[in-house]
Order: structure tokens, then sequence, then C-alpha cells
């Protein structure tokens, strides 16, 4: 990746590649105020240039110094490097965040009648750290197969609904690390809906007369017939807090399959062995089944869709895989948390750019410069 990644960003390629890239770098770096002196480092083009150098080729700063001397940008001491990187991520995000926007604008490619988002978060640790130092919450727009929103906090920023900017009629589907009854109802709130998946307890319910409801009891409830249970049903039930049971929602439980229960079940004893407990009954009782918790209604989808829709959620996953593998961007080198932000945004950048190309049908121009700025009509 890093060969062909130094060939672009030094060699005529370049000059395809910008084209890609906002074009009001001067406005976000004012606005921003991630780029200010111009000595040696002309231009903000410039500078993401020398950022990108550091952030996807993975050099030192000593040798981002050099690159920036054989390449024309100035001569840069790797102190001058430092510094100039730690001042400028607020313009590395900038373009980020300028980058991410366009791509939501781009033609979907599917109709899907709602927007469906993914949404999840995967940790980054500093150099010889073992636990999550960053914390980077993303969106995934399914409709248009796109990262649509990034927010990067520290180790201490927790998952929730609120991170990703949401609007009426957008559908989240989210994992169990999701499953707050409060922002479950502020996301209700504001017009969205919500899939998420659940823990056998973790969200209080309530049934039509207000009693509490226990999901583990109606997935092993005695049924009237013999035979089968299905593999997924599903029931209306409220969450407690909604005292005047004004908006219904709908538990979905999966039954799972053999293999799938075994392997839940082996990591659970796991999990309490490495913390010297035991397991509960109803915790390995509870691995048989995958509780989904929904806001749509089943007459706009049912039980069976919603179960297959929440097995889309692997898309972020994916997503983030992606990064990692190709671009390694959990393979931090920076302890200081300003020189952390630039070398992350710097990733992103590459990230948005390598999707943004890959969807657009483009290549790099062998002529040196774009011909056109449409794709093909035959490829449309």
């Amino acid at each position: 990746m890093s060969r062909s990644i130094s060939a672009l960003l030094s060699s005529a390629a370049w000059e395809d590649l910008t084209a890609w890239l906002p074009h009001d770098l001067d406005a976000l770096a004012a606005k921003s105020g991630g780029f200010q002196r111009r000595r040696a480092i002309q231009s903000p083009l410039e500078f993401l240039r020398l950022a990108l150098a550091y952030g996807l080729l993975d050099l030192s700063l000593r040798s981002v110094a050099a690159w920036s001397a054989d390449h024309g940008l100035g001569q840069l001491s790797d102190v001058a490097v430092l510094g100039r990187l730690r001042r400028g991520w607020p313009f590395l995000e900038a373009v980020f965040q300028a980058m991410l926007t366009r791509q939501v604008a781009a033609r979907p490619v599917s109709d899907l009648p709602r927007r469906v988002r993914l949404v999840d978060a995967t940790t980054l640790s500093a150099p010889g750290s073992t636990g999550a130092d960053w914390r980077l919450h993303a969106s995934y727009d399914l409709s248009t197969g796109t990262v649509d929103a990034v927010e990067l906090t520290d180790g201490r920023g927790g998952e929730h609904l609120g991170r990703v900017p949401l609007a009426k009629g957008d559908l989240v589907v989210a994992d169990r690390g999701y499953a707050h009854e409060a922002r479950i109802r502020e996301t209700l709130e504001i017009g969205a809906d919500v899939l998420v998946r659940i823990g056998h307890r973790a969200v209080p319910l309530a049934d039509a007369n207000g009693e509490a409801f226990d999901p583990m009891k109606f997935a092993t409830r005695r049924r009237s017939r013999a035979g089968r249970p299905p593999r997924v049903e599903g029931v209306v039930v409220y969450l407690r807090s909604d005292k005047q049971r004004v908006r219904p929602m709908r538990l979905v439980v999966v039954r799972k399959s053999v293999d799938a229960t075994t392997r839940a079940q082996t990591t659970i004893h796991r999990e309490a062995q490495r913390k010297g407990k035991q397991p509960t009954a109803r915790t390995l009782a509870a691995a048989r089944f995958a509780f989904l918790l929904t806001s749509i209604p089943a007459s706009e989808a049912d039980d069976a869709t919603m179960a297959e829709l929440y097995r889309l959620r692997w898309q972020i996953e994916l997503a983030f895989k992606r990064w990692k593998s190709l671009l390694g961007i959990d393979q931090l080198r920076a302890d200081d948390p300003n020189l952390a932000r630039a070398y992350i945004y710097a990733k992103l950048i590459g990230v948005v750019l390598a999707d943004t190309i890959a969807r657009q049908w483009r290549a790099f121009s062998p002529y040196g410069v774009p011909i056109g700025d449409r794709p093909l009509a035959c490829l449309e």
C-alpha cells in the first residue's frame, strides 16, 4: 500500500489526486485555524501533502523532513514538522469532514425507503499501550455504501447513539453497546427509528399493561401447540419509562443455531473464567437467542426482515477491518495527543479518497491530468 501511495504523493499523479480533494482548502484552513504560517510550506495544499506523507507513508518526523526537501515542499527540521502537524490537526479534521459531506451527497446505490445508518466504534492504542487510548465512532450509510459521519474521542468517550448526527426518518442499527434506554428514547424523540440488539436484561421493558416484561420468559415460554419453535418471532413491548405507553416498540427474538449457541456459551465461559467467576444459568440460556429491539412497526417490515437487516451491521465492522488492514489506522506512532490526531485524520483522508475513487469508477490519469469530471457514460 505504501509504495502506491508514495507514487501518488510524489509524482505527477499528485495533480490528479488533488482533483478529489475539497476545492476550498484555503477557506477550510482559515476557518479551522490549522494552517497559518507560510514559511517553507507555502499553502494548505502543500501542508496537506506533507501530512499525508506522515500519515499514509508512516514516515518518522525526520524522514518527513527529508521527504519534504526531496519533493520541493521546503527545508524543514523534524522539530518544525512536529510543530506543523501538532498545530495543523484541526485543518486535517476540517478537510476530512468536508470530504465526508461530499460523499454523503453522492448518488445512492440502492432503493431502500429509509436512510439506514449502521453505527459502531473501534479503538486505537498509542505505542506501547495495551488499552484504548482513542475511539473512532462512525456511521455507515447503507444506501450509499459509505461512511457518512465520524467522531474521534479519547478512550473515555463511550459508545452511544448521540455520537452521530441523526435526522427524522433515519433508521439507526447498532449492537448491544448502544442499548441505553435514555439514548434510545432521545433518538425516537427526534423522529429517527432504532434497531438495536439488547441483552436479556439490559433495557427495562414493559408490556401493554405496564407490567415488567422479561425477554427470556417470552423466548422460553411454554407454547400451547407442540412443534419446533419459530426461528424468528416478535412481540409488542414498551420502554418502561414510557408510562403512557404512547410509543410501541417491538422485540424480535432470533433463535440461534446449535453451533452459534455453542460458540456464544464458550465465549461466556472463557470471559467468566478470566474474571474468576462462574456464569449464571440464565446467562448461558440467553446465549441461545439474539434479542433485537426496534421501533419499526410490523406493518412496515416483518420480524424476519428486521432480523436480516440487523445482519447487515457487519458492513461497518468490515469497513473498520479495511481501514486497519489496508491503511494501518490502528498502528498509532505518536504519544502526543495533537500529533496523534494529525496522524489519525491523515489516515482518514486516505480512507475517504480510496472509497470515493473506487465508487466513482475513476482511475488516476496516465496523461498527468484528468480529462473530464464525469464517469464514462457506459459505466453509469
